[in-house]
């Protein structure tokens, strides 16, 4: 693959320029590479897995990784068990710096800890030219359409998509501040933040950016032109907090889809144009529109769009011809229109709709500040089946939501019934997976956990239950379940044992409180063993 002779391949470009601003300062290319050099005398040879989540910790590690002549395995899953699993599998090593972890209980088992970052001194450290063909980064889908799948990103590729974005993401005359409220081990924090301030002219920012006030705090001492990146959940928290901004030149959402009421509250409120990126963690980002303006997205240079029939695919310099989940429709040679996602399609009594788009009206509705539609499980064909709805709106009802939802969809698509929740399991750029959804549904149907129970096998119930084949006798599991729910029932309505559980088996017990009853459940290694409805009201 030839690139054009005009692109800069080097580790940093400009490194004499400013790369990132903080608040105790800024970062040059020439401290960054400093900092990565001596991070990098203390890399093993072998894969990293970046823990960190500031942008100049990420930044220097990624760099400090290339130099030691590794790659950088990202995942948005952040868990314990995903990140260590990851390390397993590619022989890598989970590494951060102190102060920027996931903390002692999510820690990943022989995690290399790092000193803090060193930028000190006056030399212009060497900066190497990378080969466009090197690996780079192993990147993994979210997992929101099955499993995660991993994509090889190598550098050329990366560069090549940087310069074409930069003309759409940074098109003032002066170089623009990015500040983002995104983490940069996800694909779209990694090339909006990370890729662009070390790629082209613009800056990034470092910092804190867990909340509104912590977005302000960066925007008020990155240099304008300021863009802010982030998500459609962060515009809609950031709109929703009692607080001044200072000037905004762009907005830049994805990760999920934007409504056109959000993409207008906040150009009305923020006085700057809100743009979209699409693309996907397969081939990174590839088009970009202006929400408020209609549905057309224009293509970045250097990339093309083949459509035959329904299927499309879309390549880009140094990356392979990828084909599309979504339904698209090719209007003029560098537009097109963005019909739905080919698996995002729920079908109830015959009709369709899209589950994004169902979830947008649903988010659009005033005193929303979250919710989701979560699909029936299995006979969707079935005359019961009906969708489930969970909404983060202290201060409205379920009926009012239900009305609201009335004028906006097909009435064969209203839930069942509104959940009420504190907060949606959403990832780190806030995307919820239908796997996450519906893990959370499950937990929210069995209640909170109260506790675990075993019974020993010298427990004096078990010498005559039965002899040489002992089981715990019902009556003993479901007193456990009582005592660590704080339950001393009157009447029991219903109880089943759906088996047996033996000597020195854990079985855990959740507690669902309602208004006149108790729905108790044990669980040994997942599987269900004791259900029961346990009368708290008064008996009629």
């Amino acid at each position: 693959m030839s690139f054009p002779d005009t692109i800069d391949f080097s580790l940093i470009h400009a490194p004499e320029r400013v790369v990132l601003y903080r608040h105790d300062g800024v970062s040059t290319g020439h401290g960054l590479l400093r900092a990565a050099y001596r991070v990098a005398a203390l890399l093993p040879d072998a894969p990293v897995v970046p823990l960190c989540v500031d942008v100049r910790h990420f930044t220097v590690l990624l760099l400090a990784t290339l130099l030691r002549g590794q790659h950088v395995l990202l995942s948005s899953d952040r868990s314990a068990r995903r990140l260590s699993t990851l390390a397993t599998d590619h022989g890598a090593v989970c590494a951060g710096f102190a102060g920027d972890d996931p903390g002692a209980d999510e820690r990943p088992p022989g995690a290399l800890f790092l000193p803090p970052l060193d930028e000190t001194g006056d030399d212009c450290p060497l900066n190497p030219v990378v080969d466009v063909d090197r690996l780079v980064a192993i990147v993994f889908t979210s997992g929101s359409t099955g499993q995660p799948v991993a994509h090889t990103k190598t550098w050329g590729a990366l560069v090549v998509r940087s310069v074409a974005a930069r003309a759409l993401l940074d098109p003032e005359t002066v170089a623009s501040t990015l500040v983002g409220t995104v983490p940069p081990y996800h694909m779209y924090g990694f090339e909006t933040l990370v890729l662009q301030a070390i790629h082209t002219r613009c800056a990034a920012t470092s910092g804190p950016d867990f909340y509104p006030a912590d977005w302000r705090k960066m925007l008020e001492f990155a240099p304008a032109p300021r863009v802010l990146v982030t998500t459609p959940l962060q515009l809609r928290m950031l709109l929703g907090a009692a607080l001044s901004w200072p000037a905004i030149a762009r907005i830049i959402s994805a990760a999920a889809p934007l409504g056109d009421a959000l993409a207008r509250q906040a150009e009305d409120r923020l006085g700057a144009p809100v743009m979209e990126i699409y693309g996907a963690t397969e081939i990174g980002s590839v088009a970009m529109r202006r929400t408020t303006q209609g549905p057309r997205w224009l293509l970045y240079d250097t990339v093309d769009l083949d459509q035959n029939g329904d299927d499309a695919t879309i390549a880009a310099p140094g990356a392979p011809a990828f084909p599309l989940s979504d339904l698209v429709e090719k209007d003029g040679a560098r537009h097109f229109r963005l019909i739905g996602r080919r698996n995002d399609m729920v079908k109830l009594a015959a009709k369709r709709a899209s589950l994004s788009a169902l979830n947008v009206a649903l988010t659009a509705l005033p005193g929303v500040e979250d919710g989701a539609f979560l699909p029936p499980d299995g006979d969707a064909d079935s005359a019961f089946a009906r969708m489930q709805a969970f909404v983060v709106a202290p201060s409205l009802t379920a009926d009012a939501i239900i009305a609201g939802l009335r004028e906006r969809i097909d009435p064969v698509f209203l839930p069942r019934n509104i959940t009420f929740v504190d907060a949606l399991p959403r990832n780190g750029v806030g995307k919820l997976t239908v796997q996450a959804l519906r893990q959370f549904a499950a937990q929210l149907a069995l209640g909170d956990t109260v506790g675990t129970a075993v019974v020993p096998a010298d427990h004096p119930c078990l010498a005559g239950h039965f002899p040489g084949q002992p089981v715990v006798p019902g009556v003993v599991l479901l007193e456990e379940g009582l005592a660590l729910a704080g339950l001393c029932p009157s009447r029991i309505a219903q109880v089943k044992f759906l088996r047996p559980v033996l000597p020195d088996e854990t079985v855990t017990f959740f507690a669902r409180r309602e208004t006149s009853r108790t729905r108790l459940a044990g669980f040994v290694q997942g599987q269900p063993v004791l259900r029961a409805v346990i009368g708290t009201g008064t008996p009629s």
